[in-house]
């Protein structure tokens, strides 16, 4: 991403508003490529602070479709230890086994429990959740909630990073309230500090989101 200098773009205002016509449309042109630049800087930072393109593209007065076809290249998927794809499958194992249209916090923190990092009763919060439908449609891909709270993330993603996005889930957190075996506040503490090793596979996490 270009860089953004706000001295620039004030200097080519005064230019448009005080100079001669033509000189005027010259720093016109300039200005509205330099504003391209700083919609770019503004967009990357609502990403980096877990926006949703749906947040984003309200704004901007365009659909959540068009806002992830044109910054899509600003929220490129992190790279993913084993430890972390293998539980990104045991979630969409969970989503798809109670016909969810996306994988949410509450299937994460049950794949996070399978996996050891948190203590979760697993078959009690199954049982909680409504009956799948019969003939259920594939999980498409993460919440966009919980994507952008992955995404935010630089480097190789790992189990605390997982940990740290489940906790962060108003319905995962509910699930650890109802099940889990101590507080969130504790089960935060207790996170892991372990990224796991293993090659990383961004392209699994592509596939994954429905940003």
């Amino acid at each position: 991403m270009a860089p953004y200098n706000p001295q620039k773009t004030l200097s080519l205002l005064e230019k448009t508003l005080t100079a001669d016509p033509t000189a005027s449309l010259r720093s016109l042109t300039a200005l509205r490529a330099e504003l391209d630049v700083l919609e770019r800087h503004l967009v990357g930072r609502a990403l980096q602070e877990g926006q949703t393109y749906t947040q984003i593209a309200r704004p901007l007065g365009i659909s959540r479709q068009a806002a992830h076809r044109r910054y899509r290249d600003l929220t490129a998927p992190p790279r993913l230890s084993e430890i972390a794809r293998a539980t990104l499958v045991r979630a969409r194992e969970e989503a798809a086994r109670q016909g969810s249209r996306s994988i949410d916090g509450e299937h994460l923190a049950l794949a996070l429990a399978r996996a050891g990092a948190l203590t979760i009763d697993v078959e009690a919060a199954r049982r909680s959740f409504a009956p799948p439908a019969i003939n259920a449609p594939a999980p498409a891909g993460l919440h966009p909630r919980l994507h952008a709270r992955l995404v935010r993330n630089s480097g190789e993603l790992g189990l605390e990073q997982l940990v740290q996005a489940t906790l962060e889930d108003p319905g995962a957190q509910r699930l650890l309230d109802r099940f889990g075996r101590g507080s969130v506040q504790q089960l935060v503490d207790r996170r892991p500090v372990a990224n796991g090793s293993g090659a990383g596979e961004p392209r699994f996490a592509e596939s994954l989101h429905q940003a």
